[in-house]
């Protein structure tokens, strides 16, 4: 069986400057290039942080000015 690759559209390789040839590899998340021997992991998302909104009603607002 083949092994199934995705690619990332539109992406261009840091090394050879080939566009559309950058894949990713889902088992390891592991980013190559088809073209060449670019390999590099696929960055780490940093977690957001936990800050919360405050919501306010305009009419709320407006009643506490006058």
């Amino acid at each position: 069986m083949s092994k199934f690759i995705q690619f990332i559209a539109g992406a261009v390789c840091p090394s050879c400057k080939a566009q559309d040839t950058i894949a990713i590899n889902t088992e390891d998340d592991l980013i190559y290039c088809v073209k060449c021997d670019f390999k590099e992991n696929r960055p780490v998302l940093k977690e957001k942080n936990n800050q919360s909104i405050n919501v306010i009603n305009i009419d709320d607002f407006k009643a506490s000015k006058s």
